[in-house]
């Protein structure tokens, strides 16, 4: 006899998608999986919603980081099927076909049922009464609920479905001329919304953790020199200039807990690291100090430690650009450069570090054979390794705050689309298509 667990929560076709190589060695076992078809138990949908539905569990589940999706076949759609979960949920049956957890999604009336049959445990574990509205748009967020529900109950990790990310897209106007936007998505790129309001130039949007009114940090042009801007997802109409410095500011980070926000600019006479603090209401305090400059060299792209004590960065005061990491000094005003280690040593041009909300890892881009590609550091074993094959230059990493997931976008003269991939798996998913150069993802935090 089954263990049966009830857990309920009140909670189209995707795009075509790329593959490219990963070369990785990892601890994390993927187990291997099986999801159903979703069967319709008399629902009042027809069977090609319910086909949308499971395009959007399979993307879901497959990229969870834990579970690798096996091929669906009629032998095991047919052993499912079966109306006894003795039957359908048979030990011995699954353990043959090497399937570790077996996923069963039924349709009832407007309601969901997904059964997850632990293989090894003989444990069934019930989500149900996940009420659909044959509208796929809130359908599909109420499924990325339940499958990072699913993730976190059984393999003790929330997945990232429900995540959120902010990007740029880059086109040309009606006047032929170059702009750039706010857009926001899902994490399998479904859901787009342009939220930005002023048809100018705006990049590297970045979440403010922690807002209640989901405000953002971005870079404008909207006046000539890029300035640092606030703005709402719920309010876009609300902007304000953030930081008031002389001269460009750009490529801006946030440590984890909101306060504290990292930039470049030149209001110095060379492109040096800032660093402005906030209150725990998101409120500035203070004036932006220089941080870190080194004579004739250019700093670029910081990225925070997750306890806000340390930066990553680029810069090329030893030749090509590298990365460094320095610690924030506890007295700010002290006149005492920090000392900037060098990270990475196997390749001099590496650009655009993300430091993992573990710790653990920093994610940058570093050319090889002239391609750029996504890297890893290794802060625990002082490692660093290649994860991106292909030939597309790849740049901008950013990790989910599971930091299991990366996503990043292509640098092409054909091509600037956003990437997801998991560092437990061998391949990275295009969740981006159409019109206008995608650049600059953020995770929400």
């Amino acid at each position: 006899m089954k263990k049966l667990l009830i857990f309920i929560f009140c909670i189209s076709s995707l795009f075509a998608n790329e593959e490219i190589e990963v070369n990785l060695s990892t601890k994390q076992l993927l187990y291997p999986a099986y999801l159903s078809k979703v069967f319709n138990e008399q629902s009042n949908f027809d069977d090609s919603y319910l086909e949308k539905l499971f395009q959007v569990l399979k993307f879901d589940l497959n990229s969870n980081g834990f579970m690798n999706l096996s091929e669906n076949n009629h032998q095991k759609e047919f052993k499912i099927s079966h109306f006894d979960e003795e039957i359908s949920f048979d030990q011995k049956f699954w353990k043959n076909q090497k399937i570790a957890f077996v996923i069963k999604p039924e349709v009832n009336k407007n309601s969901l049922k997904i059964s997850v049959y632990n293989v090894n445990n003989n444990l069934l574990k019930a989500f149900s009464d996940i009420e659909l509205t044959n509208n796929l748009t809130k359908d599909r967020l109420k499924l990325h609920s339940l499958c990072d529900n699913i993730s976190e109950i059984i393999f003790g990790k929330k997945g990232i479905a429900s995540s959120k990310i902010l990007y740029s897209i880059r086109s040309k106007n009606s006047e032929t001329k170059w702009q750039s936007e706010i857009w926001l998505c899902d994490s399998d790129g479904y859901n787009t919304k342009k939220i930005s309001v002023k048809n100018s130039y705006f990049v590297h949007p970045l979440f403010i953790p922690n807002s209640v009114s989901n405000d953002y940090i971005y870079v404008s042009y909207i006046n000539g020199q890029p300035k640092l801007y606030r703005s709402s997802i719920n309010n876009p109409n609300q902007n304000a200039q953030l930081v008031k410095l002389r001269g460009n500011q750009l490529l801006p980070t946030l440590s984890i807990d909101g306060t504290k926000l990292a930039f470049i600019s030149d209001a110095a006479g060379s492109p040096d690291i800032f660093l402005q603090h906030f209150d725990h209401n998101s409120l500035i305090l203070g004036k932006p100090i220089q941080l870190f400059a080194f004579p004739r060299s250019t700093c670029a792209s910081p990225s925070f430690s997750p306890d806000g004590t340390k930066l990553a960065f680029v810069s090329d005061k030893d030749g090509a650009p590298r990365i460094y990491v320095i610690k924030i000094p506890e007295n700010l005003y002290s006149r005492k450069r920090p000392i900037a280690h060098l990270i990475t040593k196997k390749n001099r041009q590496n650009v655009t570090p993300s430091w993992s909300k573990d710790g653990k890892k920093l994610a940058y881009s570093a050319k090889i054979d002239n391609v750029r590609q996504i890297w890893i550091y290794d802060f625990e074993k002082d490692e660093e390794w290649q994860l991106t094959m292909g030939p597309k230059n790849k740049e901008n990493p950013i990790w989910s705050k599971n930091s299991m997931h990366l996503i990043y976008n292509t640098e092409d003269a054909n091509e600037a689309e956003l990437y997801l991939t998991n560092i437990n798996q061998k391949k990275s998913i295009k969740i981006t298509n159409g019109e206008g150069r995608k650049r600059f993802p953020s995770f929400e935090p």
